[in-house]
């Protein structure tokens, strides 16, 4: 009994044995095998890629057209195992390519919506650049709209993503300095000098942040490394782009300091002085403001200038103390008759009738083709009653129109001025101006436009009918028999 039971203990185990070694040898190549389809989908797409291409590659010359034609499944199962596999990818980076599109064209609803689109497609950031693009333009429209925080999160994960991002780190700096967390502000300026330190945008916002939490000394050597590092003209023109910037958002105070500066490095800029001046109009200092015009025609004459000193000279409690001012202007460009054009309107502002005609009369001797002398030296002579006068100065007004000279007008507004302005006096709108021909603002539908100039025609055939009835026909009466 022991032996047979001994013996059938060793069978047991034997079997045992067999069928494990068995299975071993069935079920572990099937093991692996699922284990590597399941892990590396992407060796697949690889594989078959390149024996496509290989096979492209080796009977592209000598396969005839039937074993071409045979060949085309197989290729076409490529494609569509390739098309399958990065689909994400693809549609991540169409969206993320309209939505940078619209947001340059101003679309910016779309252009959220795509980007928004394109980060969900790419929820594992294989497109990384255009991540950190989408959420620098995601960052700024949060910015312009108001909610800071959001744009902060935005900034901060672009920054994330590249932490060798100039912008990033130049827009989170400012964010926190625009949130008054004036020390992450200045660490992270601090960085981005260290990523370029020949940046004059770094040192600039350096510069402000310093100058705004009241930290002179540290602003001042801001400033210095600033004047040192770059000539004249290129201060000048940062200076006033952020000044411009400053005006944009309503930072009167920072706009108003980077003005000065840009005019201490570039005097002679005459739109730098009208924006300027409209700062201090814009906060009620009325003298000031005009003070600042003129300080700018001392530089050289602008029709912008003019217009706001004209305007503005009712206001100010001393009319007398601004026409002083230009004629110093005028000693300063004894060539130039606008300015005593500008002159003699002030001057009939305040009811100097004789004076404002015997210089309007001088102007259109000098400068025959200056049309709003011409008309307003009409008007002065009608109110006169000094009609053949008047009907001469009309005339020529008509010859001027009809050389088409060029006019602008604010497309918000209607005001309208001969020279080109990057804002809208009136009304205050940027980039508003459009450029019409005279011949297009006499139409009926552009009346409005020449608020210098007036309904030239209208009033010139007015006028006309009176002259041929008063003035004498020129016939020598009949004698009587």
């Amino acid at each position: 009994m022991g032996d047979a039971t001994l013996l059938g203990d060793t069978l047991v185990l034997v079997g045992a044995f067999a069928l494990g070694f068995l299975a071993g040898i069935v079920f572990m190549p099937l093991r692996g095998l699922l284990l590597s389809f399941l892990r590396t989908p992407g060796r697949l797409l690889k594989t078959t890629q390149n024996v496509g291409q290989r096979m492209r590659g080796a009977f592209a010359g000598s396969l005839s057209s039937e074993a071409r034609k045979a060949s085309a499944p197989e290729s076409a199962l490529a494609r569509a195992v390739s098309d399958i596999l990065t689909l994400r990818i693809r549609r991540a980076e169409e969206s993320f390519r309209r939505g940078s599109a619209a947001f340059d064209s101003g679309e910016y609803g779309f252009a959220r919506r795509k980007l928004a689109e394109a980060m969900f497609w790419d929820h594992r950031i294989e497109l990384r650049p255009m991540h950190v693009a989408a959420h620098l333009q995601l960052g700024w429209l949060d910015e312009q709209k108001g909610p800071l925080e959001e744009a902060k999160k935005h900034y901060q994960r672009a920054q994330e993503l590249d932490v060798t991002s100039l912008p990033a780190t130049l827009k989170l700096g400012m964010i926190h300095f625009r949130l008054g967390e004036t020390g992450p502000a200045i660490f992270q300026l601090q960085r981005a000098l260290e990523l370029d330190p020949a940046n004059l945008d770094t040192h600039y916002y350096l510069y402000a942040i310093y100058r705004r939490a009241g930290m002179r000394v540290e602003a001042l050597e801001q400033l210095r490394i600033l004047k040192a590092g770059e000539n004249s003209q290129q201060l000048a023109d940062l200076f006033a782009l952020h000044g411009e910037d400053n005006f944009r958002t309503s930072r009167y105070a920072e706009s108003a300091d980077d003005y000065e500066l840009a005019l201490e490095f570039d005097p002679a800029r005459l739109e730098l002085y009208v924006h300027l001046g409209d700062l201090h109009y814009l906060q009620q200092r009325v003298n000031i403001a005009v003070e600042t015009w003129c300080r700018g025609l001392w530089m050289g004459y602008s029709q912008a200038l003019a217009d706001r000193v004209l305007t503005a000279s009712d206001r100010v409690g001393d009319t007398v103390a601004v026409m002083q001012l230009v004629r110093q202007c005028m000693v300063s460009h004894a060539d130039d008759v606008r300015y005593a054009y500008l002159l003699s309107n002030l001057l009939q502002q305040v009811g100097a009738e004789q004076e404002s005609l015997r210089l309007l009369e001088d102007v259109v001797r000098q400068e025959p083709d200056l049309l709003e002398a011409t008309l307003q030296l009409g008007e002065s002579y009608l109110r006169m009653g000094k009609l053949a006068e008047a009907s001469i100065a009309y005339q020529r007004c008509v010859e001027e129109l009809r050389a088409g000279e060029a006019i602008f007008r604010c497309q918000s507004c209607g005001y309208s001025s001969v020279e080109l302005q990057p804002r809208c006096f009136q009304c205050g709108e940027w980039d508003s101006f459009q450029e019409l021909s005279r011949r297009e603002v006499e139409q009926p539908a552009h009346r409005g436009l020449l608020a210098q100039v007036g309904d030239t025609r209208h009033r010139l055939t007015m006028v006309w009918s009176r002259l041929v009835r008063l003035l004498p026909s020129g016939k020598e009466p009949e004698q009587s028999a």
